[in-house]
């Protein structure tokens, strides 16, 4: 497959500044959301110098950021027939590529955060009677009690189906009262 000369109009331009500013708020790379962005608009798988030429981006951003998108499963690596090079493609299942950020990165720092507060929570309950110990106990209770409606709310929305969306509503009805 030949290579072509990739220019981006202003269109494109403007979905992209506009995905890789959503992202950066999500604490990625803006340039993530620059380069899944290109490849979602585009009919065609491509090449990392292309992507490297529309962008205007060097080819250590690009080969860095399609590895870490390959990571989060929302940009596969393909071959297409008869070129040995690698091209790329986005995962247009927009729902499915949410889930995978969910389920990899945000369920993972509520686990951490939770070990935290559970951790916490023994050293003050080991110190007994001290000033405040056990009124702090019940506060970090609470927030860990918000944390973990929140990792249900995440699992069941990530693996969940039409069928617990009553469940869903409970959660969210829970999480509010904090």
């Amino acid at each position: 497959m030949t290579e072509k000369k990739i220019k981006m109009s202003e269109e494109e331009v403007a979905f992209s500044e506009i995905i890789g500013d959503l992202v950066e708020q999500w604490g990625f790379n803006r340039h993530l959301g620059r380069i899944w962005s290109l490849l979602f608009l585009r009919p065609k798988p491509l090449s990392p110098s292309e992507i490297q030429e529309g962008l205007s981006l060097s080819a250590g951003s690009v080969s860095s950021g399609l590895s870490e998108l390959q990571t989060w499963g929302v940009v596969k690596r393909i071959r297409m027939s008869g070129d040995r090079n690698f091209y790329y493609e986005p995962e247009t299942r927009i729902w499915k590529s949410v889930s995978n950020v969910l389920r990899t990165r945000e369920i993972r720092i509520l686990e951490e955060a939770d070990g935290g507060l559970n951790a916490l929570v023994k050293r003050l309950q080991e110190k007994g009677k001290e000033e405040h110990a056990d009124f702090q106990v019940k506060r970090i209770k609470q927030i860990r009690e918000a944390m973990e409606t929140a990792h249900l709310l995440f699992s069941t929305l990530v693996n969940g189906s039409p069928l617990s969306l009553p469940k869903m509503s409970r959660l969210f009805d829970k999480f509010r009262s904090f």
